[in-house]
């Protein structure tokens, strides 16, 4: 009987975020019977994002930080012997560090979600450029992505690889016939859901809101350290009775489908899962342009819009609600980043 490659998924948490939900779909629908799956976990929270598939092995670090999962990390790497290492988030800066203390035949593939250079000092790009050379694959979601990463490190281009992120489409529908807990106005309903913090940009989608002359309803779900200051920002414009802070909600695809317009304000994305999930609700999304994946997801005009500033946004907001896209324009992309076309492409590489 052949011995099956064995894998090691490395995550500081399974707590409500995009990195957090890709990764547990993906460990989800990862045959365990091709392949041995194990999964390091800092956090000792309840996970947001449960781990169903019975064939994965978990650990759980427990330490306050992730850098000082060190130990019990190379302990558990050199007792497995993992054939690869997939690592997101601050465990991938870890295992760059810890790669010369692993075993050879161990590759590392990282798997990056942020526009890694865009924020760095130059000692800091330096830094990272050092260090980004020593991976055996890295993963990126979006071609634009790929060319920020080249831009920075032109020799890691052999081994870097864009993969879009995974929609479980069936299960985003069958998830969006569930009740709703909300009872909606008879008026536009507008969503927005992201954990509240400076960079997806709540502020600005609430300044377009301003500019609207009619009645709607504007729904943020999501928890962050950014409440307080939205909160403040409803109240000095006068937006309580338009706007609901929902918190986290393990389903709110509900809610989602019920929407008119699904507005993105991030200043910066690497790909936007939920916008895959608007489209794949007929949900028309509106976004501001940035750099990242969401161009390649919103063709402008066509599926939805992407505007460059708030007045933009505003008017964006109304074109939609006075000519709605076809539900088939909407979702006929969506396919392409079905988990079942996806899902292959990992296989593969593995």
């Amino acid at each position: 009987m052949a011995i099956k490659p064995k894998i090691l998924f490395l995550i500081p948490s399974l707590a409500c975020g995009g990195t957090e939900k890709v990764i547990s779909t993906l460990i989800n629908h990862w045959d365990g019977e091709r392949f041995d799956i194990l999964l390091g976990v800092n956090s000792k929270e309840i996970p947001f994002y449960s781990i169903t598939n019975t064939a994965v092995s978990i650990s759980i670090f427990g330490k306050s930080r992730v850098r000082y999962t060190w130990i019990k990390l190379l302990k558990l790497i050199w007792k497995e012997r993992p054939d690869y290492i997939f690592s997101v988030l601050d465990f991938t800066r870890l295992m760059i560090l810890l790669k010369p203390f692993i075993p050879t035949s161990c590759k590392l593939i990282a798997r990056e979600s942020n526009y890694l250079f865009e924020w760095l000092n130059t000692p800091q790009k330096m830094l990272s450029q050092y260090l980004y050379s020593n991976i055996d694959l890295l993963v990126v979601q979006s071609a634009l992505m790929e060319q920020h990463i080249i831009q920075y490190l032109p020799e890691i281009a052999p081994r870097t690889l864009v993969i879009p992120n995974p929609i479980d489409t069936a299960l985003v529908r069958k998830l969006a016939q569930m009740p709703l807990e909300y009872k909606l106005p008879n008026c536009p309903v507008f969503i927005t859901i992201a954990r509240l913090d400076t960079i997806k940009g709540h502020l600005r989608i609430l300044e377009a809101l301003t500019l609207l002359d009619f009645p709607f309803c504007y729904f943020i779900v999501g928890e962050g350290q950014e409440r307080e200051t939205i909160e403040a920002y409803i109240k000095q414009h006068q937006l309580e009775s338009k706007v609901v802070l929902t918190g986290e909600l393990k389903n709110p695809f509900p809610l989602l489908k019920n929407a008119h317009v699904y507005l993105q304000g991030s200043y910066s994305e690497a790909f936007p899962n939920v916008i895959l999930e608007a489209l794949c609700l007929g949900i028309t999304p509106i976004a501001f342009a940035i750099s990242g994946g969401t161009s390649e997801i919103i063709r402008s005009g066509e599926n939805g819009f992407l505007a460059k500033e708030t007045n933009d946004f505003a008017s964006s907001i109304n074109h939609v609600l006075e000519k709605p896209f076809l539900s088939n324009k909407l979702t006929e992309t969506i396919h392409l980043f079905d988990l079942k076309n996806i899902m292959p492409i990992y296989n593969r590489l593995l």
